[in-house]
């Protein structure tokens, strides 16, 4: 492994930051704190939006299905399904919040397009379009 990820945190806090106290932008640009040995990280640039694709090209995380992993964002070490595991560090970790047009706060992707298909204000007043399952422009 190139020496170049290796940098040391000044934060040796372990504990994530829960989603409430900090949001931010999945646009965003946030420093990769993927833990490897004697309390070094990542330290590499990423946006919000980028996070799968990096810690699948960079730290070798994939799989399908059932296939686990651990977080080892601060050396959280919680063991996730891939899936969720990207959803526990934006959500735990980064603190990304996604907004619907209507105003309302979703720590996760999946949980806001619920809501796109649900919430009567956003289907009535056109703000969600049921047809294309995509934001019409206002």
């Amino acid at each position: 492994m190139s020496n170049h990820f290796y940098n040391r945190s000044s934060d040796s806090s372990t504990a994530p930051v829960p989603h409430f106290q900090v949001a931010h932008s999945p646009e965003e640009m946030f420093q990769c704190m993927w833990g490897y040995p004697h309390g070094l990280h990542c330290n590499y640039l990423i946006r919000g939006i980028n996070l799968s694709a990096h810690l699948h090209e960079i730290h070798g995380i994939h799989g399908k299905g059932s296939a686990r992993a651990e977080c080892k964002w601060k050396h959280c070490g919680q063991e996730f399904n891939i899936e969720r595991l990207y959803e526990h560090v934006e959500e735990i970790h980064m603190g990304i919040v996604y907004i619907c047009d209507c105003g309302s706060k979703f720590p996760r992707r999946d949980t806001l397009s619920s809501h796109k298909e649900n919430c009567q204000q956003c289907v009535d007043g056109g703000i969600f379009n049921m047809d294309k399952r995509q934001d019409v422009p206002r």
